[in-house]
Order: structure tokens, then C-alpha cells, then sequence
């Protein structure tokens, strides 16, 4: 396994607000990850799966706040990239008892009922499954597509918006009344931004995206890579004000 070296590397965790908490990507290719906790019913929901290889590193770190990983029951997707659903693979044959349901939207939701490898794995990126021991087969995937919002738990009523730039299948979770916003790669802290040179991507949709979401009130901003804000608007702003001179530039 290529990146083998990575699988020790624990997650480093923080809890953003009561029940939702954070888990750091990990160095190569992974991605940032969120777990939401049902108080009632001690379900989790996790966002974003990761590389595969990050898997150990997410247990041991959701160990040190008690949430147990055999307790995720949904997996909720924010676009279709290697370092955001890889981790699907090793996680369902650990689950695979009680498999967690998988949900995405659209291009994404297709591209994983499919096993679409070379949609996972964006361009030329020299890079294939068998680096991170993972095995590219199709899915069962609900589509959210028609869903504009989901009641993740009794406090976290997501809104779901398509916000494509980055890639073909990327949306945002937004949780109006705690002002949360999860993004994926479309928008990050610092006046960054999303790659837009991957098949499916466009500098002039990814504006457009940051655009919509800079007119939402977030608060939390917490997205695919990078750190976490707690002054989301400001950072949305930034990274609009970023892209728009990209744009205009181009």
C-alpha cells in the first residue's frame, strides 16, 4: 500500500458545538471529516469518508470523544473525489453486519452505484485504488437529488444546495439555525478556494457557487481541507472577493 505509512496517523478531533464534532485530515490526499451525534439514539452521521487510509486514524480519534464508529448509521457525501469517498470501501466491510447508508447527490450518487473509478480519481493524477488498498465497486446509494433538506438529527435540519465548480457532483450542507455551513471543496478559510482544472470543473460555476453560498448566514464554516472558522461570512467573503479577481482576470 503506497501511502501505507499514513494509516497510524490519529485524527485529531475538536467538538464544534454540542453533538457535532470535527476530525482533521490527515498529510496525502484525505479530507477533513465531521460527525454529527443523535443524543437520543447515540446514531452518528458522518460527512465525508476520507482516502480509506485515514479510516484507523478517524476511529482513534472519534474514540477520545466516546463516539463509537460502529454506532454511523449514514454517511452523507459532499462530492465524488477520491480523498472524500474512498474511505466508503474499508468502512462498509467493517460495518458490513449493519452497513451505514450512503447518501450523495447526483453526479456522485451515480458515479458510486456505477464503481466509476475514473470519475473518482479526477485527471492525471498518477495515482489508483490499489495505493490506498482500496477496491473500486459499485454502491448502494441514495440520491439526494430531490431532497432540499434532511433532518440529520432532532437538532440538525440540513438544507442541501448544488454547488458545482469544483466538480460536477459538489453541494453544501447548510444548518440555518446554528449557521453551519459544509461546503466540501468549494470554499475554504484563508480566501481559498476549490480546484476548478478537474474534468467537470469551471472557474466561472465555481464563482457563481461561492457567490450563493457568500449570501447565506454562516457562522461555522467547515469544509473539506484546511481549518475550521467560526466567522464563516468572513471567510466567504474573502474567498469570493479571491475568485472574482481570478475570474476577471481570466
Amino acid at each position: 500500500m503506497f501511502f501505507s505509512n499514513l494509516s497510524g496517523t490519529v485524527k485529531q478531533g475538536k467538538k464544534v458545538l454540542d453533538n457535532l464534532y470535527f476530525f482533521d485530515e490527515n498529510p496525502m490526499l484525505d479530507c477533513n471529516q465531521y460527525v454529527l451525534n443523535n443524543s437520543d439514539t447515540d446514531e452518528l452521521s458522518l460527512f465525508d469518508a476520507g482516502n480509506g487510509i485515514s479510516l484507523k486514524g478517524l476511529i482513534q480519534g472519534m474514540n477520545q470523544f466516546d463516539l463509537n464508529y460502529k454506532k454511523i448509521t449514514r454517511i452523507f457525501l459532499t462530492h465524488e473525489h477520491v480523498d472524500h469517498v474512498l474511505g466508503l470501501y474499508p468502512l462498509l466491510k467493517l460495518l458490513d453486519d449493519n452497513p451505514p447508508q450512503i447518501l450523495a447527490y447526483g453526479e456522485t450518487a451515480q458515479i458510486l452505484k456505477t464503481g466509476n473509478e475514473s470519475k473518482i480519481f479526477p485527471g492525471n493524477l498518477g495515482i489508483r485504488p490499489s495505493m490506498f488498498g482500496v477496491e473500486i465497486v459499485p454502491l448502494n446509494v441514495v440520491d439526494l437529488k430531490d431532497q432540499p433538506n434532511i433532518q440529520i438529527t432532532p437538532e440538525f435540519n440540513f438544507k442541501i444546495f448544488y454547488t458545482p465548480g469544483h466538480s460536477l457532483g459538489s453541494i453544501s450542507y447548510y444548518e440555518k439555525e446554528r449557521k453551519i455551513l459544509i461546503p466540501g471543496d468549494l470554499v475554504f478559510t484563508g480566501g481559498s478556494f476549490g480546484r476548478y482544472d478537474f474534468p467537470g470543473g469551471s472557474l466561472k460555476v465555481l464563482t457563481q457557487s461561492i457567490k450563493f453560498v457568500s449570501e447565506l448566514d454562516v457562522k461555522y464554516l467547515l469544509p473539506g481541507h484546511m481549518g475550521i472558522s467560526s466567522k464563516g461570512n468572513q471567510d466567504i467573503a474573502h474567498s469570493y472577493r479571491m475568485v472574482q479577481s481570478l475570474s476577471d482576470f481570466f
